[in-house]
């Protein structure tokens, strides 16, 4: 059987043992340099690479976690797996690293523990021939959850040390019924349109507004700003007005929160709280837990050693009380650019901050915000362990009836996070997170 190994180029020692294991075994083995350069299409090298290759066995180590070439190399054989609904790949696992979530589906050999045992292994299963590779499509449940109890245990680990920072986005507060992003544009598009018209009792119809959610999309900050100027003094209030007209609460997501912020008997607190919501959700539910907390909008307020910190890096809106003429939220687009040109705002400060000294759960958030990404990826090139030091809980995509289709989704949303330094634990539905939050207090 012709066998290609792909590895970093620090394995060089494992390489040569497994190369010459599978040559005395009968295959023809190759791991040369696939001598790519910058620019070159990774996707498109690697493809007329490995076409001919009945079995691609991947090394995976810390060593590759860590090198970016390695990386490309095997995401690359990967995307060219899924997408050609092929079956060749043998990761085989050489220490304490945690596979990413799309070579979990592959059956794979951990030579951590035993490594004659795992060359034994790897030999009897390209004896059998490639039709014994083994590929489930999507990760198993129960794979995905041992996989989530390791990022867990981490986790656990930097809450007790108190450096880990929660970052919450929307879906925080969507499941209390805060409206999202596209309905508070249309509550507002709606105030707006009835004071031109001089009619308060101009609505919009079913059909106008699925018309103007259809053009929002990457245009709402435009609209935002459209509004935010058309409305003048009275933005702000009837912006808290659209955000709290549902009466929301909390939700499970926004107990667990509350339940995590609690001082801890056997470990320090919670180091802080970010979220780029406006609302007051968890600033309530932690007064009625009676959590000391700050809520911190603005450069600075300063919390006091006994107080859990809230960063709104978008600004904040409380429910109730008068909002004053210096309140600033982050809604529109000339807002987005003055915190994208002022590297040294207090807002970006924070948040490079805690990236580079904490370790970060990113709940709720889709990381379509540009200045978060750039932020991350500053705080990841700056690292020179070029470890995946943050986590994010995302939904594994259920799209499409087609699972291939399902299954390259997942690993460009994982490799996409991995570049930004971010970690992913797979939950099959949202209404997991809030026990998944819980579980690093138990």
């Amino acid at each position: 059987m012709k066998v290609f190994i792909s590895s970093s180029k620090n394995d060089r020692a494992m390489l040569q043992q497994l190369a010459q294991a599978l040559t005395e075994s009968g295959h023809k083995v190759f791991y040369e340099n696939l001598n790519i350069k910058s620019g070159d299409n990774w996707f498109k090298k690697i493809n007329e690479a490995i076409k001919d290759f009945e079995a691609v066995v991947i090394i995976l180590s810390r060593e590759t976690m860590n090198s970016k070439s390695a990386m490309m190399e095997m995401e690359s054989i990967v995307l060219n797996d899924i997408s050609k609904k092929s079956t060749r790949i043998i990761p085989v696992i050489t220490d304490k690293s945690v596979l990413p979530s799309y070579l979990m589906n592959y059956g794979f050999i951990d030579m951590s523990r035993n490594l004659d045992y795992g060359i034994e292994k790897l030999r009897a299963l390209l004896a059998e021939g490639s039709q014994r590779i083994h590929h489930e499509g999507l990760p198993s449940k129960e794979s995905n959850q041992r996989r989530n109890a390791i990022f867990s245990k981490r986790l656990k680990a930097s809450l007790k040390s108190g450096e880990l920072t929660l970052v919450c986005g929307a879906g925080v507060s969507i499941g209390a019924d805060i409206p999202d992003w596209n309905a508070l544009l249309l509550d507002l598009l709606e105030t707006m349109i009835a004071r031109i018209a001089n009619d308060p009792s101009l609505s919009l119809t079913t059909k106008s507004s699925a018309s103007y959610k259809s053009l929002l999309g990457s245009s709402s900050l435009v609209m935002g700003k459209y509004l935010k100027s058309n409305l003048g003094k009275d933005f702000l209030p009837e912006l808290r007005d659209a955000l709290y007209k549902n009466n929301p609460i909390s939700c499970d997501l926004i107990d667990a929160i509350v339940e995590i912020s609690r001082p801890q008997r056997d470990g320090k607190p919670l180091d802080s709280i970010i979220t780029f919501n406006f609302d007051a959700l968890i600033e309530e539910n932690l007064a009625a837990n009676n959590i000391k907390f700050k809520a911190i909008e603005k450069e600075g307020i300063r919390n006091l050693q006994d107080e859990l910190p809230i960063y709104h890096v978008h600004g904040f809106l409380p429910r109730k009380g008068k909002i004053g003429s210096d309140k600033n939220i982050v809604f529109s687009e000339d807002s987005y650019h003055t915190q994208f040109i002022e590297p040294f705002s207090w807002s970006n400060l924070i948040q490079l901050n805690k990236l580079s000294q904490n370790t970060c759960l990113f709940i709720g958030l889709s990381l379509n915000d540009p200045n978060l990404r750039r932020l991350l990826d500053v705080a990841n090139r700056k690292d020179p362990t070029n470890n995946l030091n943050h986590y994010i809980i995302k939904k594994i995509p259920s799209l499409d009836n087609d699972a291939t289709v399902d299954e390259l989704l997942m690993f460009l949303e994982e490799q996409d996070a991995n570049e930004l330094g971010l970690n992913v634990l797979w939950v099959n539905e949202f209404d997991e997170i809030g026990d998944l939050i819980r579980d690093l207090i138990r």
